[in-house]
């Protein structure tokens, strides 16, 4: 309650300003408000005072309260310069007539000091400053020659003036020294914002150069599975490696997700959740690690379903960090995890029995890179997940708590407003089509079609090296940068382009930009870093075929380039057979955005009604023109369509939580068998989705 009327005094004085008004002039505003206001009370008590005594006075209040009804008309126009002018008028106006005729003798003359003072605060031109100055000494002398309110002794000395003029001098100082010093700190808070640009950029470049090497060495580690090795020791190197690149991907993961939040233009994608339901994959994804440590881990909620507005990415990563840090800083006892409804909230309250929080580190526990000074930190740790936590739940417009003791263990309560309370109810299955045609056949299939001649665009030597090993049974060119690329497209002929997003001279975002420009719809698979849902749709939007994030898998390399290719021929087929110019459906607004039918496939792929009946509804077409259409520009029918954009969401949520369990990724994405969802993942990447039993948990960021 008292925030709403803080906000509704904060939007009646900021009244006419806007997002392009500067803070001096917002201040101005602010200030010649509450001046009127105060005025608008001095005339409400004067009126109540004078309403039987003094008929003269009576007569003067809507003359004044059309001056500074004006000026606030003038002030929601942002004529801040005229508003100033014409509220001194008034004031000037005034102390002539109370001094004059209401109030004659009682040197009320000498509130001729007020206007020179409140000009400096509103202009700041000196010229209009000191014509104020002169004007209020004239109207303190001039009046009682003619009136002779007092004898000629009383102003008849230096003592006026000097008192004018000294306190003049003394707020032009002041205002001087404002100026210089505000201009200071705006120098001072641009030249920080700017430190902290250079350093996000900094973490965000050093993060994706990062992917490359890991790519590289991945690539390597996993060529070693096409040898037999005897000596286990090298099957349990081998598989180290790969767990140490996992982890070392995830942490760089992190730092892009802190360098985005403390971008401007970084927003969560909410949308309503079983928050129980998360918690509970959450607490078996941590079972097995708290029973390594022979620690008792509980879980406590009821039977009903609590649905939020969260960005479950995000969510599940601060969850993540809380239950991280109940595990490193336990080693007996237990950890709870408890789930319950208060009002139109729901808490959730994560409690541990492990070393605690002393009074005075409470304080600081949730500020970037502050650690507790203790053995366990020690030994290893950033100081930022606490603090990461506490900045994605507050995005949520939600809260997270902290009560500690120390020796005896900490309590986290994170309160979440309630979207609805609903009974959980099964999903209701839905029947899908498995392509039973195997990798590796379609792939000897595709070769045999043509010689495919390949364009391999990337900054860095080796991984062009690498990507041109893997691509060894096509031909291949390669390019440093886009620039590089559009010349060798111009001159030879190009049948698959495989591009980096970060390169110099022109990246792989501005490349694809002027092949679209040049109407080439040569298929592209561009490698990024980019991991968030949101830059991978802005990457697919360009109209490229597919993308891989690094580091990646070989294999899966190669099954979605042979997807692309037979997609390709898919669409070139079908477009000559019915004579279709795609450049022209292209440039044809009632041409339907593949974009955007591919961004509301994405948004809503875990309906089970995502059909081509129900898209053919929502995007007003007929079955055969929306089959048609989606052939023409991806090679696939609908059904397929509907089905590769669920697949590809499966990969971004498996990045971003590679520990979600099958069924829930299932569920998740429409299907309600998770061993069909598991198949035909197998069959379009050419790896499983997850790996049941064998869990992984991401370390703290």
């Amino acid at each position: 309650m008292i925030k709403k009327i803080t906000n509704l005094f904060y939007k009646y004085f900021t009244l006419g300003a806007d997002k392009n008004t500067s803070e001096d002039d917002l201040k101005k505003i602010v200030l010649l408000r509450i001046f009127c206001n105060t005025w608008h009370l001095f005339t409400i008590l004067s009126f109540t005072e004078d309403f039987f005594k003094n008929q003269l006075m009576i007569i003067s209040y809507p003359i004044m309260f059309f001056f500074v009804i004006s000026v606030q008309v003038l002030l929601y126009y942002k004529k801040i310069f005229f508003a100033s002018i014409i509220y001194n008028f008034n004031l000037i106006l005034t102390i002539l007539f109370f001094s004059n005729y209401i109030y004659k003798g009682d040197l009320l003359e000498y509130f001729f000091l007020l206007p020179p003072c409140i000009s400096l605060i509103y202009i700041d031109n000196k010229k209009i400053n000191i014509f104020i100055l002169i004007i209020c000494l004239l109207g303190l002398y001039i009046p009682n020659f003619y009136f002779k309110h007092y004898p000629i002794s009383v102003l008849n000395n230096l003592n006026p003036p000097f008192l004018f003029f000294s306190l003049f001098i003394v707020m032009s100082y002041f205002k001087n020294l404002n100026i210089k010093n505000e201009k200071k700190l705006k120098a001072k808070t641009k030249e920080l914002e700017d430190l902290d640009k250079f350093k996000s950029q900094f973490f965000t470049n050093i993060s994706h150069e990062i992917r490359t090497p890991l790519t590289l060495i991945n690539g390597h580690v996993s060529d070693l599975d096409t040898y037999t090795f005897e000596n286990n020791a090298l099957t349990t190197t081998q598989s180290g490696i790969k767990k140490q690149i996992d982890t070392i991907a995830y942490m760089v993961d992190n730092v892009l997700d802190l360098a985005k939040m403390q971008s401007s233009n970084f927003s969560l994608q909410l949308k309503p959740a079983n928050v129980s339901e998360l918690i509970r994959k959450q607490y078996l994804s941590f079972e097995p690690l708290f029973k390594q440590k022979d620690i008792a881990f509980q879980i406590f909620k009821n039977s009903e379903d609590y649905i939020v507005n969260i960005d479950t990415v995000f969510f599940e990563r601060a969850i993540n960090n809380i239950l991280i840090n109940a595990l490193k800083y336990t080693d007996s006892g237990v950890v709870k995890i408890i789930i319950s409804k208060k009002d139109q909230y729901v808490h959730i309250k994560i409690s541990d029995t492990g070393i605690g929080i002393s009074k005075n580190d409470m304080a600081y526990v949730f500020n970037r890179f502050y650690q507790v000074n203790n053995d366990i930190n020690k030994s290893g740790g950033s100081g930022v997940g606490l603090a990461f936590s506490k900045e994605i739940i507050e995005l949520h417009n939600s809260e997270i708590l902290l009560s500690s003791e120390l020796n005896i263990g900490s309590t986290f309560t994170i309160i979440l407003p309630l979207e609805k309370s609903i009974v959980h109810t099964p999903h209701v299955p839905i029947n899908t089509t498995v392509s039973t045609e195997k990798t590796k056949k379609a792939r000897q299939q595709l070769h045999h079609k043509q010689e495919y001649v390949f364009l391999v665009v990337d900054d860095h030597c080796d991984m062009r090296q690498y990507l041109i090993s893997i691509l060894n049974h096509y031909n291949c060119l390669e390019a440093a940068n886009g620039l590089e690329a559009l010349r060798i497209i111009k001159e030879k002929r190009v049948d698959f382009i495989v591009t980096d997003y970060m390169m110099p001279k022109l990246n792989g975002y501005e490349f694809v930009l002027k092949l679209k420009e040049l109407k080439n719809n040569t298929p592209i698979i561009m490698l990024t870093a980019k991991t968030d849902p949101t830059a991978k749709l802005d990457i697919l939007k360009l109209g490229i075929d597919d993308y891989i994030t690094k580091p990646f898998d070989k294999e899966e390399l190669l099954a979605r380039i042979e997807n692309c290719i037979k997609n390709s021929i898919s669409r070139n087929l079908y477009n000559e057979k019915h004579q279709i110019d795609i450049t022209e459906y292209n440039n044809n607004s009632s041409f339907i955005n593949i974009n955007r039918l591919k961004q509301y496939i994405y948004e809503n792929s875990s309906k089970v009604n995502l059909t081509q009946d129900f898209l053919t509804e929502q995007f007003n077409l007929s079955k055969s023109s929306f089959y048609r259409k989606i052939k023409s520009q991806t090679g696939l029918n609908p059904k397929d369509f509907i089905k590769e954009v669920r697949l590809q969401k499966a990969q971004d949520i498996l990045k971003k939580n590679p520990d979600i369990l099958l069924k829930q990724l299932a569920l998740e994405l429409g299907y309600s068998h998770d061993t069909h969802f598991s198949k035909i993942y197998y069959q379009r990447f050419g790896t499983k989705p997850t790996k049941i039993g064998n869990k992984k948990i991401g370390l703290p960021i």
